[in-house]
This record gives C-alpha cells, sequence and structure tokens, in this order.
C-alpha cells in the first residue's frame, strides 16, 4: 500500500502474546511498509518484539540486539517481492515462529530446518510468560497516521476477495506440547469498517484458515 503525506506505515503481521497490560510480552513478524524506517516504498520483512507492554524494551528487525541472525541470505528489514497485482499474479509468503530450546526461531517461506533465518532468545523475556509458551495468537493488519491514516493490505476491503483483497491464508499454530499443527478458529475484529474491514473463512485443504483483511484507510 501507498504511504501519503502524514502517514507513517502500514503493516501485515501475526502477533503471538502473552500477558497483559506493563506485563504484556509479544513476538511479531510480518511486511510493512515504513518509508522512515527502510527509506523507500517498499514492503519489508520485519520482526519486533516486548517484554513489557512497548514500554522500554523492543525494537525492530536487527535495529537492537535481540534477534540474532543465523541465514546467510535472509534478514529481517529486507525487501520482500514480487509484489501482488490488483486482478492479476498473486504473491504470498510463509512465516511462523516456533519455540524450542529457548529460542523463539523465525521461518521464513518453508518451516524445515533450513527455512530458520534466526531466533529471538526467551532469556529477553526475564522469565515472563511468553518465555514458555504464548497464550494467543493475533493476526491482521495495523497501520498508523497523522492526520489521516494509509491503506492496510491492498487497499481493498475483505469483500473483494481474491486477487482483489489482502489475505492471511492456512493459518494455525503448534501446541506447546507438540505435534501437528492445529487449524486456528478466529474470531474477526473490525474497529473502523468505514475504513478497514475483515472476513474470516474456513476452507478445504490447502487453505484452511483464512483471513482477508484490509481497506482504503482514511481520516
Amino acid at each position: 500500500p501507498a504511504i501519503g503525506a502524514n502517514q507513517i506505515f502500514s503493516l501485515s503481521q501475526h502477533w503471538y502474546t502473552a500477558g497483559s497490560g506493563v506485563g504484556l510480552q509479544t513476538i511479531e513478524c510480518g511486511w510493512q511498509v515504513y518509508p522512515g524506517l527502510y527509506g523507500d516504498g517498499r514492503p519489508h520483512l520485519f520482526t519486533y518484539w516486548t517484554a513489557d507492554g512497548y514500554n522500554s524494551t523492543g525494537c525492530y528487525n536487527l535495529t537492537c540486539s535481540a534477534f540474532v541472525q543465523t541465514s546467510s541470505t535472509f534478514a529481517p528489514g529486507m525487501a520482500v517481492g514480487p509484489i501482488s497485482v490488483s486482478g492479476g499474479a498473486q504473491y504470498s509468503m510463509e512465516l511462523a515462529y516456533w519455540l524450542t530450546g529457548g529460542r523463539w526461531w523465525l521461518y521464513y517461506n518453508g518451516t524445515s530446518g533450513s527455512n530458520a533465518i534466526g531466533y529471538y532468545p526467551v532469556s529477553l523475556y526475564q522469565g515472563g510468560p511468553l518465555a514458555s509458551k504464548a497464550t494467543e495468537i493475533d493476526y491482521g493488519g495495523e497501520t498508523v497516521g497523522t492526520t489521516s491514516f494509509p491503506p492496510m493490505g491492498s487497499g481493498a476491503f475483505a469483500n473483494q476477495g481474491w486477487q482483489r483483497a489482502a489475505y492471511q491464508r492456512t493459518i494455525g499454530y503448534w501446541p506447546p506440547t507438540g505435534g501437528a499443527m492445529i487449524n486456528a478458529s478466529l474470531t474477526p475484529s473490525q474497529g473502523w469498517p468505514s475504513c478497514y474491514t475483515a472476513d474470516v473463512v474456513m476452507y478445504a485443504a490447502p487453505w484452511y484458515e483464512t483471513l482477508w483483511y484490509g481497506g482504503p484507510g482514511g481520516t
């Protein structure tokens, strides 16, 4: 989505969370269009974390020493592409976090060992709830502006569907006790339906739980 004057960023992400209030802990990933951070209008792979409700901890990507990059090919903050075209070719990327051995590993475009690009050590969470598991995962978009808010997703509302609206598909999680991925059962939330909407649909394989979301933004 294009970021205009008096607008800051638009993103699509997963929020893995535990705790609440000043004790909220998160680990996040997705794509983000943020000219003020990246110096261009392209979407970038991003990560973020906080251990205290965004008060004194947390940073994007590699801007602090929290994320440990292990890949020599992919890194948080990199531009991603090619980009989907409205009414034309559609492209997606696969993202997942997996907690094992005291590390929250981030996987990009697959979940085999070779797709792990780095990790957040659980020591960042100082013995808090996210050091052992997430209790909730949220999926969707977020925008920030001043006098106006930018488009979310592709800029199309959720009901525009395939080749128009942005989506996240095959949404699920691995239980802390281990085992196969469990399909999500999401409840849509859309606080500003005149600007952005969200629809959740459970499809057959391979899409399964799917979120359609987005909109043009506004004032």
